[in-house]
């Protein structure tokens, strides 16, 4: 079963391309509906999230002297990479080695009155660690930027009360790139209450070109290569060889259509940093936020299958794996179930060579790979040893059984 299933169904795909309705009132929708979501007042859209990110840190810059950010370690290389080419002086925190989520007793040994903002990196967290974090950043008065690229619609529930993801930052930056649960080719939105923020990007758009063609056309490409992949005949008779090929010998321009963040960092901003978003990527959001109900039919579903994947692999006896610490199933709804395991290179071919595919890459270990420094012992571990394994509309709760059972017969029978 091919592991990346794209969000963006063909329907919404021609749509997007054709459709005839008003731009200005879908961005309004758009807008309208995460700020709500957020808790904020204002809220813009550009044409990446770390494009959003980059001129949130513009704006944060022109009001303060402070000059240190602090990044989770285990991060995107392109989002440190923002803060490095403004001339900010980066400062890391770890994981927690308890739960996998942020280390909320690092972030308050290292933020200080020169801390312009700290990124909360939605990906392991819950409710309770963001709110943790909100309060350390408001005593020091430093901006708290969350990053909420992959956990859109994620929300904790107390009493009758919903709490989403993104409504905890000063800042909240979304994602609605290619293998996003908001899936628009390219596109991002930022959310806040800052109305001085919205004055400062409304004058800096005007300078935007509009979305390159180059790119859009290039990731339309991507969407129909993996869309065509993911038809099982296919998959099963063709792709997953060209797959075990491409892992095997390290075939890089086939890996970065699964794996995005293998591109090497651009330490120059490509020229899309400097452009709106694009009219295909409105539309195509617009679309999948009116379908409200198919979103909450998918979010149900990946939650039901996690809690299964969760159940067999806690009956899998083996010190070589270690599960994430899940506290809030809905908050921690992850796009894909998260796993450490020793040897994750040989369980890999391992499993594909009996037609598993797993996401062998995630987020990297930022301290290491652009400073050379080690002091982020947990972030190097996540990077070794994390995988993730597919829960997406097409798998099946058989095809669970089928990776547990395998899974557990590598671990009792072919590891060191």
């Amino acid at each position: 079963m091919f592991r990346i299933w794209i969000y963006l169904n063909i329907r919404y795909f021609f749509k997007a391309l054709f459709s005839s309705g008003s731009l200005n009132n879908r961005k309004k929708f758009i807008n309208k509906y995460i700020s709500k979501q957020s808790k904020k007042k204002y809220s813009a859209l550009f044409s990446q999230c770390r494009v959003a990110f980059y001129f949130i840190l513009k704006f944060l810059m022109t009001k303060s002297n402070r000059n240190e950010i602090l990044f989770c370690a285990y991060n995107l290389p392109e989002m440190v990479n923002i803060a490095e080419n403004l001339k900010l002086k980066v400062k890391f925190y770890d994981l927690s080695k308890e739960t996998g989520s942020l280390n909320t007793n690092q972030i308050k040994k290292k933020i200080s009155k020169k801390t312009l903002a700290v990124v909360l990196t939605n990906m392991f967290n819950n409710y309770k660690d963001a709110k943790k974090i909100k309060t350390i950043t408001a005593k020091y008065k430093a901006h708290l930027i969350e990053d909420n690229a992959i956990y859109f619609d994620n929300f904790s529930k107390i009493k009758k009360n919903f709490f989403y993801s993104g409504s905890f930052g000063d800042f909240s930056i979304y994602s609605f790139n290619i293998m996003k649960n908001i899936s628009s080719f390219y596109g991002g939105a930022a959310t806040t209450n800052d109305q001085n923020f919205l004055k400062f990007y409304n004058q800096e758009e005007k300078k935007l070109k509009n979305f390159f063609t180059i790119p859009l056309i290039k990731q339309t490409f991507i969407y129909f290569v993996l869309k065509i992949m993911s038809v099982d005949f296919l998959y099963k008779n063709f792709f997953i060889y060209l797959i075990k090929f491409a892992h095997k010998y390290q075939f890089n321009i086939f890996l970065k259509l699964f794996y995005p963040s293998l591109k090497s960092i651009k330490k120059r901003f490509p020229r899309y940093y400097y452009s709106k978003i694009s009219n295909v990527a409105i539309n195509a959001t617009y679309f999948q936020l009116k379908d409200n109900s198919q979103r909450k039919k998918l979010f149900n579903a990946r939650k039901e299958k996690h809690l299964y994947f969760l159940k067999r692999f806690q009956k899998i006896k083996t010190k070589k794996i270690s599960l994430i610490n899940i506290q809030n199933i809905n908050y921690q709804n992850f796009l894909d179930f998260p796993v450490l395991v020793k040897e994750k290179d040989k369980f890999n071919q391992f499993l594909l060579g009996k037609g598993i595919e797993v996401r062998l890459k995630h987020y990297y270990n930022c301290e290491k790979m652009m400073y050379y420094k080690q002091s982020c012992g947990i972030a190097e571990r996540y990077e070794k040893e994390l995988i993730c394994f597919p829960i997406h509309k097409k798998i099946k709760y058989s095809y669970i059984d089928y990776i547990a059972k395998n899974t557990e017969e590598f671990f009792a029978k072919y590891a060191d």
